[in-house]
């Protein structure tokens, strides 16, 4: 191996498991090759086999990608997508609440996780399966898109309160 590729493989190691991880398994290496080779033997299939199956870390998968490995008509992957999209920005089935209200409404098993992400499958088979006309609708009255603007409820209640410390009573002879 020459020196350029010996240190690429060990920057991406470094990079994986980290420089004291790396740097304790050379040490364990170097005091393996010291001992009898019997116990040598052994040692060097349990690495091996440890460096075979390395743990995956699980990626999350976000509802537009899950939305584009999916087999849809061209039209039904078009809304989808869009509906993927709004979910991930949080204007499609927004808080988890939302979404046990959807599964509620079209009878399907809520997520065991009561996390967005852990919705994901559930939600998006579930809306493959209806007509293209109803996933418009839900795309276009903005259905389950949690609370609608919140801005003038949240003005009028500063108002309120503004309004409510300048007031001052009428005095008692007025009454």
């Amino acid at each position: 191996m020459t020196k350029v590729k010996l240190k690429n493989t060990l920057r991406l190691m470094v990079r994986q498991y980290g420089f004291e991880q790396v740097d304790r398994s050379l040490r364990e290496i170097r005091l393996a090759d010291r001992q009898p080779k019997s116990s040598k033997q052994s040692k060097v299939l349990s690495d091996n086999k440890a460096m075979t199956n390395p743990q995956k870390k699980r990626t999350k998968v976000n509802a537009p990608e899950y939305v584009a490995k999916m087999e849809l008509s061209e039209e039904k992957e078009s809304i989808a997508v869009e509906l993927a999209n709004r979910f991930e920005n949080k204007a499609f089935l927004p808080t988890f609440g939302d979404i046990r209200n959807f599964c509620q409404i079209y009878g399907i098993d809520e997520p065991a996780s009561k996390s967005r992400a852990s919705a994901i499958p559930r939600v998006f088979k579930f809306i493959a399966t209806m007509e293209t006309d109803e996933i418009q609708t839900i795309l276009d009255d903005g259905m389950f898109s949690g609370p609608s603007q919140l801005g003038p409820i949240s003005d009028a209640i500063r108002r309120n309160g503004r309004a409510a410390r300048t007031y001052t009573p009428p005095p008692p002879s007025a009454r």
